[in-house]
């Protein structure tokens, strides 16, 4: 659904009073979400007024309302063409061709807005822009502009640093989010975008710190928990406070695997177990209940092999990491784990097929980049 830009006080003030009868009732159709009365409303104004930007992009916004888009983007460059130099229905209009998927007509519009006057919400839209377009080097550009213009903006902090993140530029980001953190110590995005931030760079322990200060800061984000379980052989000091925050999780979210799996890793990573036939059950049964919720999981499915695997269930073992495979057929790991259990039930043929698999696999995946951030709750 198409938001509505303009407000009331927003729009020209023309001198008839027909003109200013039907802004209104466009206004007020458009509030009801009908759309296509606004339209006709509309269509009466710009016979009257046809150089009005506001109408124009109060038509564009009608006409996208009803999904005519083609009509809608007409509309809008004729709102842009008589726009002038209102940085506010310029920058509203940057936003409206960004929604739109037009990038450079976003660009091109942002930059009159930006002309007019430098602020970081339109250097922020700048920067959406050209991250929409894979650009990251403007897109850093706009974004740290945007952080200089308000330096106590947490989204300002968190855009630069994903952009610095996704440009591969990890000590840039980490520098960027660790200067966030004093003046938000308590932000769980900022927290986790540095923890993702450490990983990139390969610090694990620092970003098993940052990701249980998440679980602590937001038990009920599910990012960080899914975060840890791909660093949690790194927190072996770590784990008593991951099972703690795992069962909670669980309990609070019984419909999700996420607890379930992370549990179970960290069971299995447990160091000394007491019972380490009682933990492999303990291990298998929770992840049998995150494959009831999400069957279509290939580290769920690795998991529960390598639990099988400890248990001496060959067959079982067997298909689960096939399984793992097939639903993630970039993964040299299953292959590894299948090259080493046909070894030990003399299966020489298919043992070197797998291992000839993962070898080609871990060249291909090379270094594993750090996961998305377009998730993240902003």
């Amino acid at each position: 659904m198409w938001r509505l830009f303009l407000i009331t006080s927003f729009l020209l003030q023309p001198d008839s009073k027909l003109i200013q009868t039907r802004v209104q009732e466009a206004l007020a159709a458009l509030q009801r979400n009908e759309p296509a009365a606004a339209e006709r409303y509309l269509q009466a104004v710009v016979q009257l007024e046809p150089s009005s930007a506001p109408v124009w992009f109060l038509m564009a916004q009608a006409q996208a309302r009803q999904n005519n888009m083609k009509a809608a983007l007409i509309s809008a460059d004729k709102a842009a063409r008589f726009a002038g130099k209102d940085p506010s229905l310029l920058y509203n209009l940057a936003l409206f061709n960004l929604e739109a998927g037009r990038m450079d007509a976003s660009l091109s519009i942002g930059q009159r807005a930006l002309d007019v006057e430098d602020s970081s919400d339109v250097r922020n839209l700048l920067g959406r822009a050209y991250e929409a377009k894979q650009d990251w080097k403007q897109a850093i550009l706009q974004y740290a502009q945007a952080r200089r213009l308000a330096p106590y903006s947490e989204e300002a902090i968190f855009r630069l640093a994903q952009a610095q993140m996704q440009s591969q530029d990890f000590p840039s980001a980490i520098s960027t989010l660790e200067d966030g953190r004093k003046i938000f110590d308590k932000s769980p995005q900022l927290e986790l975008a540095l923890g993702v931030a450490y990983y990139g760079q390969r610090q694990f322990p620092n970003a098993v710190d940052r990701f249980l200060r998440v679980m602590q800061l937001a038990p009920d984000v599910p990012q960080p928990y899914y975060f840890m379980g791909r660093v949690l052989e790194h927190a072996a000091n770590r784990i008593p406070e991951v099972l703690t925050l795992a069962a909670q999780f669980e309990k609070a979210h019984p419909q999700s695997p996420l607890g379930y799996v992370l549990h179970a890793r960290a069971i299995l990573l447990r160091p000394s177990p007491e019972d380490p036939a009682a933990d492999d059950a303990l291990a298998e049964s929770l992840l049998k209940k995150a494959l009831i919720i999400k069957e279509d999981q290939a580290d769920t499915h690795l998991l529960l092999g390598m639990v099988f695997e400890r248990q001496k269930k060959m067959e079982g073992a067997t298909g689960e990491f096939k399984r793992s495979a097939a639903l993630n057929p970039a993964d040299p790991a299953p292959h590894f784990r299948l090259a080493r259990i046909y070894d030990r039930l003399g299966r020489k043929e298919d043992a070197l097929r797998e291992r000839a698999l993962h070898e080609k696999l871990s060249q291909e995946s090379g270094a594993s980049l750090p996961p998305d951030l377009k998730g993240l709750a902003r």
